[in-house]
């Protein structure tokens, strides 16, 4: 008999677990199948590692499990539309999902929380939905002190499989990332190898049949029309084997069949399957229809997979994604699945799937993924300050779709760079515990309290990627624009990651660059910019750069202070809702487009002098200038596009330069964006800007982000959500001061930094300029839906600054 591959041998460099407590339940097969392939990597990743299973439904009370499995069966076999009801529900309701979560959290977690007590687990790993919300109540109230991983063992998650506040979801896809994301925003998602036990193994090629054999399993319950299905098959010419899942009244039905179809004699019926894994490797097609740990164990051995007529809520999910995938076709009705077995009779088509099955999962590779489980750092207490009103805009404002981080690009010049990765790898593990920024994040929430931060114990080294990506014609990425774009991608998590930095070298041997990226919350553009400074500038191998000077403290008069905060938020209200514009839209994926412009930073200096402007005036001119060109030639070039643009607040007497957080107010202009001669365009943004900045809005903007600080979370989510987004503005805008002076990294100068803004809720266009040294740097950030020119965007920069530093008698300069 053939069996799968040998297992690896035990890992090094990763924190082993004494004791694991593997959280399932009992309801159908699959969720024990995805359970054993985690013992079984864990045993052979660290040897005498105590493993313990408790199933949850055995924790919630005598009689759950009969219940729950009554209960799923009967509205799955006789009542599915009222499950798929259900499933709607809990996907698009969402009081119905989360009145759900608490029930079935509340109820499951005191089951758990026993487990947990009795077996004190290093690490808990849930491959079934109620034990993973029960997780989640748990973590929410500071009862489970060890880190806990979700497991989805089904293709695609559902809301109960997703609860943001455990440490990781282990999911097969990344399309199930996305889904997961969307159930549970702010959910950590990771896409694993498939979680099958090693004999799940695409068997050796051998002569094929002369009958193709097909293995009609539809889940350990035998769901769905399984007679119908055999019958199909048996009418497309090949061999069935199937199983009835003990169930007495299908085992009759397909004796039935056996019996009364001509070619009935080909057709072998048994009651269970012992070992499911010689039975798939040993077919030559699969045929289920729920999708779940059938579909994952037959694509696992590179079987052929055919998913009739799929049952209710998840089972229809499961089949979606894989039919979108190209891991299965869908047989609504029996002729279509008659119809895909004669095409996979011939032997040619379906050693054609089963070498395409093979490739896409070629590498993976279970164990390593769960190696990294043992990195996991233990929750700490809440017992942190409080997260600031600011820094919780950035919070709720996150979506799956459009996440909330700030970054660099910093370029080097050329030079010896081979022990780059080294040399950051020390810098990190030296200098992150004294650089707060760097060295916080937030712990996890609890019902009743405030967010607060708390210090990060673990190895800061893991936020440096290992593999340096190469840019260049034979590299990873083509551009650095390319390679920004890909590593923004991937969203980091405000509870577990909070930044990360990746290598990147041009090809062949040129220059070498760093890549950051910083969650929004722990920072804002110059926060972030300071802590880089401090962790990898030679320059600070003594001690930190030196802090940019404190404000004088100044005698405050709160009577003008507070009345210029009334008039703020008069000014802010009168200016009203921003109204449509081409820049805006639905944005649904959070792989938004990334490109930069570098200017000459005496260049964009002199433009601004010679009209008698400063700097954040001329480059949001240029900005200006730009999208008139752009908006003109789509046909539309309204007057004006509404920007939001970030002040600092770090020059204030009250505010500590390096104070991490963000510490920044904002003004809304009206960009002119319709056709007048440059001159005119610098000096109508130059009163724009003054005239918010005169009428209070920093200051109205500060304290409406304090009284939000003041309301309960959800509450507070909910508005800023309301607020933070296309309904007030079209694009956003900032302009950032850099260091002036040369920094290095291991010998090689800091020639370029490059900042990375991040989008808003229905806004497509994010644009942030950095002076640094000698250069000015345009960081481009874009929904490519609504902002198609993107990629023409860096070029049209640099025509628009050239036509604003033409300063002609005609259009005198005006200051502002």
């Amino acid at each position: 008999m053939t069996t799968g591959p040998a297992l690896p041998t035990a890992t090094t460099g990763s924190v082993r677990p004494r004791r694991i407590l593997l959280v399932t339940g009992s309801l159908g097969a699959g969720h024990h199948a995805a359970a054993r392939a985690v013992e079984e990597r864990a045993r052979v990743l660290w040897p005498g590692v105590e493993v313990t299973w408790t199933d949850t439904l055995d924790g919630m009370g005598p009689g759950t499990g009969k219940l729950f499995a009554a209960v799923y069966a009967t509205c799955t076999r006789r009542l599915p539309l009222l499950y798929e009801l259900y499933f709607r529900l809990l996907w698009h309701v969402r009081p119905f999902r989360a009145g759900t979560r608490a029930v079935i959290g509340a109820w499951s977690g005191r089951g758990v929380s026993r487990q947990i007590a009795a077996h004190r687990p290093d690490l808990v790993v849930a491959t079934f939905p109620e034990g993973i919300t029960g997780l989640g109540w748990l973590r929410r109230r500071g009862r489970l002190p060890v880190p806990a991983v979700a497991l989805v063992a089904d293709p695609a998650p559902h809301p109960l499989w997703a609860d943001a506040a455990l440490d990781l979801h282990l999911v097969t896809t990344s399309a199930a990332a996305r889904m997961l994301q969307r159930a549970a925003p702010g959910a950590a998602a990771k896409v694993t190898a498939l979680p099958v036990v090693s004999s799940f193994a695409p068997p050796p090629p051998g002569p094929a049949r002369e009958r193709a054999l097909v293995y009609v399993s539809c889940g350990s319950l035998a769901f769905g029309d399984v007679p119908a299905a055999c019958a199909a098959v048996l009418d497309a010419g090949a061999d069935v084997l199937v199983s009835a899942g003990r169930n007495t009244g299908v085992r009759a039905r397909l004796d039935r069949v056996a019996s009364s179809h001509p070619l009935g004699a080909r057709m072998r019926v048994v009651d269970w399957v012992d070992d499911p894994a010689a039975a798939t490797r040993e077919c030559d097609v699969v045929v289920t229809n729920a999708g779940g740990a059938t579909a994952l164990e037959a694509l696992a051995c590179a079987r052929p997979l055919l998913l009739f007529a799929p049952i209710p809520g998840h089972g229809r999910a499961n089949a979606a994604l894989l039919a979108d995938a190209g891991l299965a076709r869908i047989c609504p009705a029996p002729a279509d699945l008659a119809a895909e077995v004669a095409a996979l009779t011939d032997p040619a088509r379906r050693a054609a799937v089963s070498r395409r099955l093979r490739d896409r999962f070629a590498g993976t590779d279970l164990a390593s993924d769960l190696a990294t489980l043992g990195d996991l750092a233990p929750p700490v207490a809440a017992s942190g300050p409080r997260l600031r009103a600011q820094d919780a805009l950035f919070l709720h404002a996150a979506t799956p779709a459009v996440p909330q981080q700030v970054g660099t690009r910093i370029v080097l010049a050329p030079g010896a760079a081979d022990d780059l990765p080294a040399h950051l790898a020390e810098l990190i593990r030296t200098r992150v515990p004294d650089i707060e920024l760097l060295n916080r994040r937030l712990a996890r929430p609890r019902p009743g309290h405030a967010l607060r931060w708390r210090t990060d114990g673990a190895d800061p080294r893991r936020h440096l990627r290992a593999r340096v990506v190469e840019i260049g014609p034979e590299g990873d990425h083509q551009t650095w624009d390319d390679a920004v774009t890909a590593f923004f991608a991937d969203p980091v998590d405000p509870f577990t990651t909070g930044w990360e930095l990746q290598i990147a070298r041009e090809c062949p041997a040129g220059r070498a660059g760093v890549l950051a990226k910083v969650h929004h919350v722990l920072g804002d553009g110059l926060a972030v910019t300071d802590a880089l400074v401090r962790l990898l500038a030679d320059e600070c191998g003594a001690g930190a750069v030196p802090a940019p000077v404190r404000a004088r403290a100044a005698r405050r008069n709160r009577a003008r202070e507070a009345f210029t905060v009334v008039r703020g938020i008069g000014s802010l209200a009168l200016a009203g809702a921003a109204g449509g514009s081409p820049l805006t839209g639905p944005i649904v994926d959070p792989a938004h487009r990334r490109m930069s412009v570098l200017l000459d930073g005496a260049r964009v200096r002199a433009a601004a002098r010679a009209h008698g402007v400063g700097t954040t005036v001329l480059l949001l001119a240029v900005v200006a200038e730009t999208l008139h060109g752009v908006l003109a030639e789509r046909g539309h070039a309204p007057a004006g596009v509404r920007a939001m643009v970030p002040l600092t607040t770090r020059t204030s007497p009250d505010v500590d330069s390096r104070t991490p957080g963000n510490r920044t107010a904002a003004v809304s202009v009206e960009l002119p964006t319709g056709a007048m001669p440059p001159a005119e365009r610098v000096t109508r943004v130059a009163s724009a800007l003054a005239d918010g900045a005169s009428a209070g809005q920093p200051e109205g903007a500060a304290a409406v982000l304090t009284l939000l600080g003041l309301l309960p979370g959800r509450l507070q989510a909910l508005l800023v959500r309301r607020i933070y987004g296309h309904r007030f503005f079209h694009l956003l805008a900032s302009v950032m001061p850099g260091v002036r002076r040369k920094l290095h990294v291991r010998g090689m100068p800091m020639v370029e930094v490059h900042p990375v803004l991040p989008l808003a809720d229905g806004v497509g266009l994010a644009i942030g300029a950095m002076h640094w040294g000698r250069t000015t740097a345009i960081g481009i950030t874009g929904d490519v839906r609504l902002l198609r020119e993107i990629e023409g965007i860096p070029d049209r920069i640099k025509a628009s600054l050239a036509l604003v530093s033409q300063v002609t008698d005609g259009n005198p300069p005006r200051g502002g």
